[in-house]
């Protein structure tokens, strides 16, 4: 574990780390992580002290090379492979619970006109 000196909230490190991300963004990789190419989760490691959520700049570089070397190690697979395969794709909650309710929301509209006599 880190000194508490060495930690950064969110917000600092999202300041420093590159592509300069939101701290929302830097929360998403702590509590989702990032899909890499090959599938594997990658996580960046945090801290949390009382309210606030830290990580330092030593855990961000980690992140980084352990998603570099997962992208790394997908590439190689393909070139050994020789035939490229697509990663698998996230899959659509959000949009499957929409389809959903609105497959409910029909249904149930149809079934108070057939009640109403329409």
């Amino acid at each position: 574990m880190h000194e508490f000196k060495d930690l950064l909230a969110l917000s600092q490190a999202a300041k420093i780390a590159p592509g300069r991300p939101s701290s929302n963004c830097l929360w998403r990789w702590c509590r989702r992580g990032v899909l890499s190419r090959g599938g594997e989760r990658v996580y960046l490691h945090h801290a949390r002290v009382g309210g606030k959520v830290y990580t330092s700049k030593q855990w961000l570089a980690d992140f980084g090379q352990a998603l570099a070397e997962a992208d790394a190690a997908y590439f190689r697979q393909d070139e050994d492979d020789g035939v490229a395969q697509p990663a698998p794709s996230r899959p659509k909650r959000r949009r499957q619970r929409f389809e959903q309710h609105r497959r409910e929301a029909i249904a149930s509209a149809n079934q108070e006109l057939e009640g109403s006599g329409l």
